[in-house]
């Protein structure tokens, strides 16, 4: 019995630690904290980009504005769209849509 959930165990553990990992349509696969240039080297182009601000209160009543920038990859109706978000230049999450047109 132990044999069998130890198994299991290790069958599932390299799942999870994938599971924010993101396979491009070329077959590379680029995980968060990657670098933009480093997944824009990895990956196809995306279908959009989207660039903004975020801001939030910082320490002594500052405002830390940091440039969040979206890659959304749309490979159609059989296939789910995947949003990567990058924050300050780094792939910070990434987002499963459903699936695309």
């Amino acid at each position: 019995m132990r044999r069998v959930c130890l198994a299991l165990l290790l069958v599932a553990f390299p799942a999870t630690l994938l599971a924010d990992a993101f396979r491009c349509p070329n077959g590379a696969l680029v995980n968060p904290g990657q670098s933009i240039s480093e997944v824009a080297l990895h990956c196809d182009a995306p279908t959009s980009k989207v660039t903004r601000t975020e801001s939030q209160a910082g320490p002594n009543g500052t405002i830390l504005v940091r440039t969040v920038e979206e890659w959304t990859y749309n490979e159609g109706p059989r296939r789910l769209v995947h949003v990567l978000v990058f924050r300050d230049g780094v792939l910070a999450e990434v987002e499963t849509l459903g699936y695309g047109k």
